[in-house]
């Protein structure tokens, strides 16, 4: 389920000459690869999935050394569902699992260049604390959101 909302929305980015990841990187067997089946949310709306994201607890990538967090990375919803306040929901949710698990922070990174991306997690609480650069291949946005016990 958190495949196909994830590709639907790597689709629809590609559609708009803004691809953020590729198929196979979202596909069923690489998420299983990546993660632990309890680290991948999915929210529904009665029985339809309809946002999804991954909470894991490291990201030596973006977040080396960082034990006190957990992260969360490919946050996507469905088109039709857009606009509703899901993604936002999914977050609270992650922040409560994370406060649940005594950590410290939600910490997440983004493409820098994605300004309404950035707009929405600064909406919803998170603070821009850094910037990696790895040229010529993408500048991440790191945002983390300090949760109050």
């Amino acid at each position: 389920m958190a495949s196909s909302i994830m590709s639907e929305a790597a689709e629809w980015l590609a559609g708009k000459g803004q691809p953020l990841w590729p198929l196979d990187e979202v596909s069923v067997q690489r998420l299983r690869e990546r993660c632990k089946s309890d680290e991948i949310l999915v929210g529904y709306i009665g029985a339809e999935p309809v946002v999804a994201a991954l909470l894991q607890w490291s990201d030596p990538f973006f977040w080396p050394g960082k034990t006190d967090s957990g992260f969360i990375h490919k946050l996507a919803i469905r088109r039709a569902f857009a606009g509703q306040g899901h993604p936002a929901a999914l977050l609270l949710w992650a922040a409560n699992a994370c406060r649940a698990a005594s950590r410290r922070f939600l910490r997440l990174d983004c493409v820098a260049s994605r300004e309404k991306l950035c707009a929405f997690y600064e909406q919803q609480g998170f603070r821009r604390v850094g910037l990696l650069v790895r040229e010529p291949y993408f500048r991440a946005a790191l945002y983390e959101l300090e949760l109050n016990s």
